[in-house]
């Protein structure tokens, strides 16, 4: 697989299963080469528990259910799984960043190269060049706006493909479709920041990603050399 940067961005625009193209008020999305392996950078981005150490626009997560079905062991209770509903408590002003702007969420869809879902496929998108088409070739998680007031009115959903390859290297990217009214004055008003930070989250993955991949493989070394 080539370790070159795609041509996502589609020349098309981006949409999702909740929000088309044709309802799409806001997109946002943002991509970066990272590397180290994609199944690395999916369990990090999986692991809320540890957004603390990474993640500068949302430092802190709330997970509010499970899955009913979910037979994960209690220290697995804070990774995002199909149908998980969390809270994102987000920075919007990093010189601000004990003022939070709750956003309620859940997990639409979860894929990956063993596991592929059918999510995209069932909303007939599976050509579609928003989303890597290659099951086999990606790591995926969604989630959606779920509860609340402002659900009322916006509809919103984010996608991270994270693409294999190769076996240390893989591309980040993620992007969002906001449709509703409500999602014309999130679009007036923090368009600019929210692209900012939608940045500013690739930026960290991959810091954190690489710096995970280079300790992992300095152990590895340091038990092979003994």
């Amino acid at each position: 697989m080539s370790s070159e940067p795609s041509n996502w961005p589609p020349k098309e625009g981006l949409l999702t299963p909740t929000v088309s193209r044709r309802d799409g008020i806001l997109t946002l999305s943002a991509s970066t080469q990272i590397a180290a392996p994609a199944a690395l950078v999916f369990a990090i981005l999986r692991d809320t528990s540890r957004y603390g150490e990474w993640n500068t626009w949302v430092p802190r997560v709330t997970v509010h259910a499970q899955p009913a079905d979910s037979q994960a062991a209690e220290a697995d209770a804070s990774e995002l799984r199909l149908g998980t509903s969390f809270t994102f408590h987000v920075v919007m002003d990093a010189a601000k960043p004990d003022r939070a702007t709750d956003t309620q969420l859940r997990v639409s869809d979860v894929s990956t190269p063993g596991a592929p879902s059918s999510y995209v496929r069932d909303a007939g998108l599976a050509d579609d060049p928003a989303f890597h088409g290659d099951a086999a070739g990606v790591f995926r998680i969604a989630w959606k706006t779920d509860g609340g007031f402002v659900s009322m009115g916006l509809r919103s959903e984010r996608f991270h493909d994270v693409v294999v390859q190769g076996e240390e290297r893989c591309e980040v990217r993620t992007w969002e479709v906001m449709g509703g009214f409500i999602a014309h004055t999130v679009s007036w008003m923090f368009k600019s920041t929210l692209n900012k930070w939608f940045g500013v989250w690739c930026e960290d993955l991959k810091k954190e990603a690489e710096k995970q991949w280079a300790e992992k493989k300095a152990e590895e070394n340091k038990a092979a050399a003994k």
